[in-house]
């Protein structure tokens, strides 16, 4: 029996698909309105000292510095989950525009505890693996890496979740690391940017800058959990049923196209009953 083609997928075309959607198809919804929600913890985070900060260790800041974090945090788990509804309305051109943003926020609210527990599940598992070798933790991470995207889109439980991570990941570790460093290196541009423009202008404190890559980084995450998205969902259209056969039959029919012509179809013809009565 011979072996089955593995059906290709790319890093470079997800995240294509979300710089598209995401600068030129739906940029206020993408990225400005997720700022706008980010604003005002970024705004209270800027503003009051870091605990290594002289005055930061007081009751008070410490008490804000905690709401601020975790009132951020909220708001990350919204607008991901969010995200990710909207680039599965115009996946594969679903939609021609994304789906309406309130509907959105409002099945993204629906999957915020779930999404809570299975980002604390994966980071423990992650961890605890990490304690022992380094393999080990980037492998749980590997098998473990579209839980989150499973839990909003599929509705699941973490359970299912992370089962269905562990079912569209296999063999497909070099795609999964063109993923991570693309992702790494979009992050790594805005603080090396910050980093630059601090040191072109001595004038400038590094909490300005500091303060900039805070409100230049949900950005770009909203463009990676974009392409994290589409990512998952393209391993999802080729785990489908019958998708290795539909993409073998568009194979050979282009290898019959490329040779002059398409290839012969065979069709069954039933003879009419009359026709064989005649012949005995």
């Amino acid at each position: 029996m011979p072996a089955l083609r593995r059906l290709p997928i790319s890093a470079r075309h997800a995240f294509a698909l979300a710089f598209d959607l995401a600068v030129r198809r739906d940029a206020v919804q993408s990225l400005w309105v997720p700022l706008l929600l980010h604003a005002p913890w970024l705004m209270i985070q800027a503003v009051l000292p870091a605990p290594d900060e002289p005055g930061g260790t007081t009751a008070r800041n410490l008490g804000l510095n905690s709401v601020t974090l975790v009132g951020d945090f909220l708001v990350s788990l919204l607008v991901a989950s969010m995200l990710r509804f909207r680039a599965r309305s115009v996946y594969n051109g679903g939609r021609r525009v994304p789906a309406g943003a309130l509907e959105c926020y409002a099945q993204a609210l629906r999957r915020m505890p779930w999404l809570f527990v299975t980002e604390l599940v994966r980071n423990a598992a992650m961890f605890f693996a990490g304690i022992f070798l380094l393999l080990p933790g980037i492998w749980v991470g590997f098998r473990l890496s579209l839980a989150t995207e499973a839990v909003v889109l599929r509705r699941t439980g973490p359970i299912g979740a992370f089962v269905r991570s562990y079912q569209l990941t296999p063999s497909r570790l070099e795609r999964w690391l063109e993923m991570i460093v693309i992702s790494v290196v979009l992050v790594l541009c805005v603080l090396f940017s910050c980093a630059l423009l601090f040191l072109a202008l001595p004038a400038t404190s590094w909490s300005t800058w500091a303060t900039v890559a805070l409100f230049v980084l949900p950005l770009v995450m909203s463009v990676i959990q974009y392409a994290w998205t589409f990512f998952y969902l393209r391993l999802e259209e080729i785990d489908a049923p019958g998708a290795q056969l539909r993409a073998e039959h568009a194979v050979e029919s282009a290898a019959g196209h490329a040779r002059g012509g398409a290839l012969p179809r065979l069709r069954l013809v039933e003879r009419d009953r009359e026709d064989e009565s005649e012949d005995s």
